[in-house]
């Protein structure tokens, strides 16, 4: 019966992302219009990422109970309130869909190329994402999404993990971290078998059923960590990235995050 399980999850990951991706593309002009034309300007993005939120989990309920994937969500408690920095390592394909699909009010830093996608577009405008390359805007940005009590999620790879390599974290996600929040919180996203991951091909599904579960892995405090540098943010950018990095290894090699 595995190879008919395998055949039906491949079968069934073919029918989720054609609901997820042409249905979001047409769908996506009409509600964003529907968003600039009947909501109040200031409340527009809040409206949008709550209106997003309930798709994603739309569409986490829909792989789960067509048998794609499992989810597991451990301390979901520890997922709410606002004013959030959160950082996760970044696996697969639908990480941010799956967190937004439980964090209330999730912001995301995406690369500005996704505004150039036709069904990407208009989840980005919708939602009011933060664009990753406009360098003091960006900030900002940051600041005003936190202040407003939106929970930022930012993947510090910049990119999908390769399965089996060491985890490599940019600086940006500390720099941000440190230039506009408080608290940073830890996220670890495990995904076993591996799916859906950088060189991986989405169109076959893995022989066995995907499980992933959300973790917390615990929490930072920004201004502690400035003050032990003296303030100096760079050094302290540098230093946290590190302390980052070898932390989401530390899983890693525990086999924490699939194979």
């Amino acid at each position: 019966m595995r190879p008919l399980g395998r055949a039906w999850r491949t079968l069934a990951t073919h029918l989720c992302f054609f609901v997820y991706i042409p249905l979001g593309a047409v769908l996506g002009l009409p509600a964003w219009l529907g968003l600039r034309l009947l909501i109040r300007r200031q409340d527009q993005a809040r409206v949008g990422k709550r209106l997003l939120g309930r798709w994603y989990a739309f569409f986490t309920w829909l792989m789960r109970v067509s048998g794609v994937l499992e989810v597991e969500i451990v301390d979901r408690e520890a997922l709410r309130g606002g004013g959030r920095f959160i950082v996760a390592n970044h696996p697969t394909l639908i990480d941010f869909v799956l967190l937004a699909s439980v964090i209330p009010d999730a912001d995301c830093l995406v690369k500005a190329s996704l505004l150039a996608h036709p069904a990407m577009r208009w989840a980005v405008l919708m939602g009011g994402y933060i664009p990753n390359d406009r360098g003091q805007e960006t900030l900002e940005l940051c600041r005003r999404s936190l202040a407003a009590g939106n929970s930022l999620v930012v993947f510090p790879e910049g990119t999908r993990s390769v399965p089996g390599e060491a985890l490599r974290f940019q600086r940006g996600a500390a720099q941000l971290a440190l230039r506009s929040a408080k608290r940073l919180t830890l996220l670890a996203i495990d995904s076993t078998p591996s799916s859906l991951d950088k060189h991986g091909r989405w169109w076959l599904a893995p022989k066995d059923k995907v499980r992933m579960r959300i973790r917390p892995l615990g929490e930072m405090d920004m201004g502690a960590v400035l003050a032990a540098r003296g303030g100096e943010a760079a050094l302290a950018a540098r230093e946290l990235t590190a302390v980052l990095e070898r932390r989401y290894n530390e899983e890693r090699e525990r086999g924490s995050f699939g194979s």
